[in-house]
């Protein structure tokens, strides 16, 4: 809760189930494709240990605005 206001609950379709023996590994196997689905010349994802980031890049600021 922020300020008072509280999200709605929503359901969850996809993901990796939580507290399971092979959590890990489909985790691992979900988030390294994650490279392939965002893939475009002014993007760059970076994956680490526990944490992704995405890199946006271009000549021009605007375009992204």
């Amino acid at each position: 809760m922020l300020s008072n206001h509280e999200s709605e609950l929503e359901s969850i379709s996809c993901g990796v189930p939580q507290g399971s023996v092979l959590g890990p590994l489909l985790f691992l196997i979900y988030i390294n494709d994650i490279q392939y689905a965002i893939s475009s010349n002014y993007t760059k994802v970076k994956l680490f240990a526990d944490d992704t980031n995405l890199f946006f890049h271009n000549r021009d600021p605007a375009t992204f605005g």
